[in-house]
């Protein structure tokens, strides 16, 4: 899987448009595995306990673009993350929807509904490394998987822009087929957003870009709001986040397979 979640990237787009940062540490106290931890991942599908309105914008290789929008509710359950995405336009993916739960042995269940064949199938095997609806984030990105084995490594310092950035290079324990061999993040030193994260392939090469682009304060706390993922072949996607709407206490038959058909 893509985003193993000890790794820092958005993707996990695991699984929130920000996390709560950990108690803080002194910086030069800072290893390489407390920075990874402390990641706000730039994944752009969900902020907890809330409506997100989102627009994902297709770029492809002549710079052609298509937008679609959706909406995604988020909440914690019994301490695990659940999403559920519905596609309102164009007419084509509209009425399109997507369940994912995670799972408490680590990783996630994820269903999808096509309203053109009428049903909702699970997504499983080989099926989780194919793209997301056209994007450039598999269903393995949006997924949520803790890699005890992982081993990170703290390269030396850069800037991103004006900022300072911690540099870290992460690589899982097995690389799963069609999974990512190394992933390299340049983490802001003032809030650990990843303002760019590369994704290298089992050859070694790199096979995709994250670049977040924008970040809002919300309660207190940084979340990307817009982040455009680009891949090698000249293929992007860029997430942009037009509303959150706090929702609170929202009821256990929303996030079922059978309520995507709704």
């Amino acid at each position: 899987m893509g985003f193993f979640k000890s790794l820092p990237s958005v993707a996990a787009l695991a699984a929130g448009l920000a996390l709560t940062l950990a108690a803080p540490v002194r910086a030069e106290e800072l290893t390489a595995e407390q920075i990874a931890a402390k990641t706000i991942r730039g994944n752009g599908f969900t902020w907890e306990g809330a409506k997100t309105k989102l627009r994902m914008v297709l770029v492809d290789a002549k710079g052609s673009k298509s937008e679609r929008s959706l909406e995604v509710l988020g909440r914690r359950h019994d301490g695990l993350l659940e999403t559920v995405v519905r596609f309102l336009s164009p007419q084509d993916v509209a009425g399109t929807a997507f369940l994912m739960k995670a799972k408490s042995g680590g990783g996630s269940e994820q269903h999808i509904y096509l309203p053109g064949l009428k049903r909702t199938r699970r997504i499983v095997g080989r099926e989780r490394e194919g793209s997301f609806m056209g994007s450039d984030f598999t269903y393995a990105d949006l997924s949520t998987k803790e890699d005890k084995d992982a081993k990170h490594k703290k390269l030396p310092d850069e800037k991103v822009g004006s900022d300072d950035t911690y540099v870290i290079d992460s690589t899982p324990g097995t690389v799963e087929a069609g999974g990512y061999s190394k992933v390299r993040a340049w983490v802001r030193k003032t809030d650990f957003v990843a303002l760019r994260t590369k994704f290298f392939d089992a050859s070694g090469k790199v096979q995709k870009t994250l670049y977040v682009r924008r970040i809002k304060d919300l309660e207190g706390k940084p979340v990307v709001v817009e982040a455009r993922m680009q891949s090698e072949n000249g293929h992007a996607t860029e997430l942009v986040v037009d509303g959150i709407e706090r929702k609170e206490n929202l009821p256990d038959s929303l996030f079922t397979a059978t309520a995507l058909e709704r």
